[in-house]
């Protein structure tokens, strides 16, 4: 919806003569002759009629004072192509892209969006001799993730850090170095004022899974827990991962019901008895004395790994 114009000054001709005429009174109490044959009436009449013609002009922006504005807005270098309606239309078309870096999703939209096939990211790839595409990103706002220690945890405003998947092979996909210093700099130029950035690689948490099942009759244990290896790596693929197979979401914690149905769909099984998730002890989600998931920070993705020396098939 766009925003109403403020009318300026909606004076009518009429009104203009009245508002002087009831000037004359106090201006010139000897003039008493106020009839329209009188020359000073005519005069009154004639400068009504010149003032509203100004008036209108009031309320339209002249064509150079547009143009000067999609200058302003498009560079120094803009020139008109003469039809200003197309120039309005292309310069507002222009404002919706998402070139600035200013919210979360802002980061994340240019590093996987925009970051491909630009300048600076075919200039790495010539230097590497392979492509470095950003399949994934997160955004954590108020975090210094490059920051080691305590500091690292800490809330730090005015500080946002950019994680970053690159589309590579491998369980932990990592971005080279070269691809975080790249990216650093090309949105250097497109963060806000006072915001510092930066630019890391996914925290992989590690995640041991010990699980027993049951499997049926003309079924082989060899090929089940070959089965259910490929299986669980494939879930948890940061990549190709999760439910609609786009990567397992950034800081989705694991649950031990999300292993109970993967290793249910591989074939051969005929039930899974019990399933066990090891990870560090601060990162254990316990219900009821009962193990129930690992949690993961917002930055985090799980590196999940089936045990298949303890992977019991009965």
């Amino acid at each position: 919806m766009s925003l109403p114009l403020p009318n300026l000054d909606d004076r009518t001709y009429d009104e203009l003569v009245e508002e002087a005429r009831a000037l004359i009174p106090s201006l010139c109490p000897e003039w008493t002759d106020h009839n329209p044959s009188d020359p000073g009436i005519t005069l009154i009449e004639l400068y009504a009629w010149l003032t509203e013609m100004i008036l209108f002009r009031v309320n339209r922006v002249p064509r150079a004072n547009v143009e000067t504005f999609l200058r302003l807005l498009n560079g120094s270098d803009w020139t008109p192509s003469g039809d200003l309606d197309e120039d309005l239309r292309l310069s507002v078309l222009r404002l919706r892209d998402r070139y600035r870096a200013v919210s979360a999703s802002d980061f994340e939209f240019l590093a996987t969006e925009t970051w491909s096939g630009t300048a600076e990211s075919l200039a790495l790839e010539r230097t590497l001799g392979t492509a470095r595409t950003v399949r994934r990103a997160r955004c954590v706002a108020r975090r210094n993730l490059e920051a080691t220690g305590a500091a690292r945890a800490a809330r730090a405003p005015g500080h946002v850090s950019l994680v970053i998947v690159p589309d590579a092979k491998g369980d932990e996909p990592r971005p080279d170095p070269a691809l975080l210093t790249a990216l650093w700099s090309w949105l250097d130029e497109r963060r806000l004022l006072g915001t510092r950035h930066h630019v890391v690689g996914p925290d992989y948490v590690s995640v041991t899974v010990v699980a027993a099942c049951a499997k049926r009759e003309d079924a082989s244990a060899e090929a089940i827990r070959a089965q259910a290896q490929s299986a669980v790596s494939a879930f948890f693929h940061p990549l190709t991962g999760g439910a609609d197979g786009r990567g397992w979401p950034f800081g989705r914690d694991v649950y031990v019901s999300d292993l109970y149905r993967v290793l249910q769909g591989v074939p051969g099984l005929d039930h899974v008895s019990e399933v066990t998730l090891e990870a560090d002890d601060a990162r254990r989600q316990v219900v009821k004395g009962e193990l129930v998931g690992i949690q993961l920070g917002a930055h985090e993705l799980p590196s999940v790994r089936l045990d298949v020396q303890r992977f019991r098939v009965e």
